[in-house]
Order: structure tokens, then sequence, then C-alpha cells
């Protein structure tokens, strides 16, 4: 295993939620929000190459989460309303600009708070371990996020423009990319029927 290998982690947290009818990033969650609590997860994982993708609402998201204190580095996407790849697109092409160290990036959503560190962690020691251009997570039908692209692969990822995030690229690299299986911990919260139930049942 290269224990040296940079990894970049990208937060997905641009999206106007519209289905939710408020903005989903500041949603409670055990004691704080689910994007705070979602960037908390993952500062158990690593403390450095941290970023976050914002589009809606970012000045209020920025203001009410207090992200200026928080390490991590935030982008904004202005054409945010063409989708999930418009937003992955943004935060790749601004990461690989930044950065010319790292070897892959983790690719993470803000709505998926049931992830634990233990399964990010996962994720990077198989890539590290593995050195394929792919570690994926397992969904019902497909391969999803989270997941973690090599840099070559992320560079694949600027070009994406439509609301369909990586999953092409996924089905064009299955033959040679790790799916892991996160179990029940693959959850999002799209609907304020699923927040509620979520969070009932996760929250005391």
């Amino acid at each position: 295993m290269k224990d040296k290998v940079n990894i970049a982690i990208l937060i997905m947290a641009a999206g106007q939620s519209s289905r939710m009818k408020d903005m989903k990033q500041l949603l409670p969650w055990k004691g704080t929000n689910l994007l705070l609590h979602t960037l908390s997860t993952l500062l158990e994982v690593q403390k450095e190459h941290m970023y976050m993708v914002l589009g809606a609402n970012a000045d209020l998201i920025i203001e009410k989460a207090n992200l200026t204190s928080q390490p991590v580095t935030i982008i904004q996407n202005d054409q945010w309303e063409k989708g999930l790849g418009s937003s992955i697109s943004c935060g790749v092409s601004a990461i690989l600009e930044q950065n010319n160290t790292i070897a892959g990036i983790l690719v993470c959503l803000a709505d998926q708070p049931l992830v634990t560190s233990a399964y990010y962690k996962t994720m990077l020691e198989v890539f590290k371990a593995d050195e394929v251009p792919i570690v994926a997570t397992r969904y019902p039908n497909k391969s999803g996020v989270p997941a973690i692209f090599n840099t070559d692969v992320a560079r694949e990822l600027t070009s994406l423009s439509a609301d369909y995030g990586a999953r092409h690229l996924m089905a064009r690299y299955k033959n040679k990319m790790v799916v892991l299986d996160a179990g029940d911990q693959i959850t999002d919260i799209d609907t304020p029927e699923t927040y509620s139930a979520l969070y009932n049942k996760h929250n005391s």
C-alpha cells in the first residue's frame, strides 16, 4: 500500500433541493446540520485537501454553517442549475487546477449522513492498495458515489455537463473498477418524508 498517496475529498452540496422545499444542507442532524455532519465525518478521515461545491443559496449556507471557519475550500458553481454533472465538473476542475500532488478525488454527497468515516477510510485503503481507476459504491442497479477517481479519470469528469453525475463514466470503467458494498449506509435524503423517517430513527 502506498501510504503517502494524497487524495482530495470533494463534498457535493450545490443543489437547490427542490423536492425538499427547504435548504437540505442546513437541515438538523445530530446536533448540527447535514452539511456540517458530513464535513465532520470526513475530517475524521483526513484533515487536508478538503473541498466543497456550493451553488444554490451559497452565501446563505456559508453564513449559516459558518464555513469560513472550517478547514475546507469552498468552490462555487454558478451554473449549478445544470445539475450534478455540472457541479462535479466544476469541483474537479478547481481541484486539479489548484493541486497537482493528488492521486485521486473522493466525490461524496452532503445528503448521505449515514455513511461512516470507517467506510470512507476503507475506500481510501482499497484505492491506495489496488491502484484501480475507480473505487465506487454499490447501489441496487448501478454503481455510484461515494467514489474515488484517479486523476486520469477525474480529468474526464471535467467534461460532465448534464444532470447524470458520473454514471456513464463508471459504466465505461466497469471492468476495471472496484465496487464496495456500504449496506444501509447509502440512503439519499431527497424528500421531506425520507428526511423525517431517517431523522426520527437516527436522532434521539
